[in-house]
């Protein structure tokens, strides 16, 4: 039987076991409306952000989001913190259903689930001192005490120094303006931080520096993180599950080791493939999607990914056909041994990446160039650009 634990900043009677999660989501779906006229607005469609997005989060550890822009990420971080309201769906916080709680409500436990923003230059009041920037949620919510005390504990915790308390945000540099970030976020003692692509925006020594301020946090703290990015590499570092998202869906789930050794989802075999491994030498082979990504205000029937999916090709037996089953009917997430979940009808097994790229070498050119095909990014080593990372960055995302 698993002993109960509590996080340190367990409120009183709060009791968190290791089996049950933190935070729990279930059937997530947020509709936005896109509407017309000025005065009389009438919708006349929607944008379907999330289509029913399932997820735990437990204390101390932390739940990595994956995903290229538009799947749909923060939208599910922002209505964990009921800053978006749910169109359905139940969320979860120790067991209790918060999806409903008025603002008044709210309050409470607005002080357990704390946010970091992507953004470290406009996150912050640059008409407020970080002493007061700090301080903010203290006053909000009337905690007494020596509060520049308190404030400048929390800089010296995050390795900021204490004397610079009456210094403006314009004074500091990218990293040291996200540590103030989380300094404000650990101000009121929480047990959830949403990090949202808190590094994204640095460079990359200073990425590792704050990364590494956020586990010691984790650690010391007992903290819970749901983390995203759309950095591969980034995410396998702070994780330790994974979800990965494609158009408003969860469409793989599984602890971090299992998923980058053994992804059974066709669209997070393409993620890994486009993740360089830093590793001078290695050859690696890509697996270009053919297409775009469909509009979330007209996703596709069936399995959103089927328009893209090189597997369903693979299965069909034909480049130019999918089965019917993925065009018709809507995978949902499955177990497929040890806690690996995934939304797919035809989960990859060995030797099918090797076939998928056989295929998508036979109908994908690189833009630009028509004889640069997926056969010959086999020769790049990762310490070569290869042409799309000059554009994304070398996630391919």
């Amino acid at each position: 039987m698993t002993e109960p634990t509590t996080t340190p900043d367990a409120t009183p009677g709060a009791t968190v076991t290791a089996d049950v999660p933190l935070v729990r989501a279930r059937g997530l779906v947020k509709r936005f409306p896109i509407t017309r006229g000025v005065v009389l607005q009438r919708a006349i469609g929607h944008v379907h952000a999330l289509a029913g997005v399932d997820f735990d989060i437990y204390a101390g550890k932390t739940l990595g989001v994956v995903g290229e822009s538009g799947c749909g990420k923060s939208t599910a971080a922002r209505i964990v913190a009921r800053l978006l309201e749910p169109t359905e769906g139940t969320i979860e916080f120790e067991g209790r259903d918060i999806t409903t709680l008025s603002r008044r409500q709210m309050v409470p436990l607005r002080r357990t689930v704390q946010v970091v923003f992507q953004d470290p230059y406009a996150s912050l009041n640059p008409r407020q001192s970080v002493g007061q920037i700090i301080a903010a949620p203290l006053r909000v919510h009337g905690v007494e005490g020596d509060r520049r005390k308190k404030v400048q504990e929390l800089m010296a915790q995050v390795g900021l120094n204490p004397e610079h308390f009456n210094r403006y945000p314009h004074e500091f540099s990218g990293g040291q303006r996200q540590r103030i970030g989380i300094a404000r976020a650990l101000a009121l003692e929480p047990k959830l931080i949403i990090c949202d692509e808190p590094v994204s925006a640095l460079d990359v020594s200073i990425q590792a520096q704050v990364l590494n301020l956020l586990g010691d946090l984790q650690r010391e703290r007992g903290l819970a993180y749901m983390f995203i990015s759309h950095d591969l590499g980034v995410v396998r570092h702070v994780s330790h599950r994974i979800s990965v998202m494609y158009l408003g869906s969860i469409v793989e789930n599984a602890d971090r080791d299992a998923l980058y050794d053994n992804p059974r989802h066709p669209y997070t075999v393409a993620l890994i493939s486009a993740a360089p491994t830093g590793e001078r030498g290695a050859r690696t082979r890509r697996l270009l999607l053919a297409g775009d990504v469909p509009s979330p205000a007209a996703p596709p029937p069936g399995c959103t990914f089927h328009p893209r999916c090189p597997k369903a090709r693979l299965v069909s037996g034909d480049p130019a056909e999918v089965p019917e089953r993925c065009r018709t009917e809507r995978p949902v997430l499955t177990d497929v041994g040890e806690g690996h979940q995934v939304a797919c009808w035809y989960p990859i097994e060995k030797g099918d990446a090797e076939k998928m790229m056989e295929i998508q070498a036979s109908e994908i050119t690189l833009e630009g160039d028509p004889e640069l095909g997926v056969a010959q990014t086999e020769g790049l080593t990762d310490a070569q650009p290869r042409p799309d990372d000059l554009v994304d960055g070398g996630t391919g995302l």
